[in-house]
Parts: structure tokens; sequence; C-alpha cells
């Protein structure tokens, strides 16, 4: 037991003198900070340095987001002030039927459930929403046995 005990307390004796060593020398930075001395050495300058660049970066990116977004939007809103003097789909019906229309730009033929579960809709509105593309003419339907896929047109 005795041997345990003296090679934790050495262990102990290092981590205090450690620690003693690191305090004097947090104690020196203390000092020149307040006498006004300039601290900033190389490594942390180029750090602050890029840090800097990559929140300028991250900025622009977000700035081009929010475009994106804001110009998306307002080509929904057209969508929806024309679909309304028209027919009347809504924001979120066009909003999924764009979002079907890429997944069938990608995946080239689906069936509704198929979409259902890409979209995370049922599948009866899902149905629904192919029927009303396929009678507004951006969607054409094909039955194979009992399925019926579903591409867009001039695809």
């Amino acid at each position: 037991m005795s041997i345990l005990r003296r090679g934790t307390s050495r262990k102990k004796k290092e981590m205090m003198d450690s620690l003693l060593i690191l305090k004097n020398k947090l104690h020196k930075e203390r000092i020149k900070i307040s006498k006004g001395e300039d601290v900033k050495t190389p490594w942390m300058e180029q750090k602050m340095d890029d840090i800097l660049f990559r929140l300028r970066e991250m900025e622009k990116k977000m700035e081009g987001m929010k475009r994106e977004r804001i110009h998306e939007f307002l080509d929904y809103e057209k969508l929806a002030t024309r679909s309304q003097q028209v027919g009347g789909d809504s924001i979120r019906t066009l909003k999924v039927k764009g979002i079907i229309k890429s997944l069938l730009g990608e995946h080239k033929k689906l069936t509704t459930s198929q979409l259902s579960k890409l979209v995370n809709l049922s599948r009866t509105r899902c149905s629904e929403y192919m029927n009303e593309m396929e009678r507004v003419g951006s969607v054409n339907a094909t039955t194979v046995r009992r399925q019926k896929f579903y591409e867009l047109v001039g695809k």
C-alpha cells in the first residue's frame, strides 16, 4: 500500500508543479496585458485572420442563400396569385408539385406509392397531385399491369 501512495503522491506533486508553472505564465501574461504590451503572437494573428476570413465567407454564403430563398418565395407567390386567379393552387401545393417534378426528373418513372414515400405524403394525396398534373399536361402516365407509372413530359 505504501508503494501506491508514494507513486500517487509523486504524480500529485508533478501535477501541482506543472499547475504552478502554468499559473506563473498566466500571471506574467496578465501583467503584460495590464501594462498594455502587445501580447499577440504571429500564430495567434494568423489564426484570427483565418477565422475572420471564414466568417466573411459564411456571411457571403448566407446572403446568397437568403437571396435564393427570397427569389424562390417570390416565384411561388407569383405562381400562387396566377393559379388562384385561374384555378386555385396554394403555395404549399405548388411547392409539393415542384418537388414531385424534380423527383420525376431525377428518377425518370415513379408510381404514386414510391412518390408518397419520397415526399412523405399519403398515397391518395400523391395520386390527386399526379392526376392534376396529368390533366394539365406536365406529366404522362403509363400503366403496366396494375401499376401506374408517371414521367415528365419531354423527358
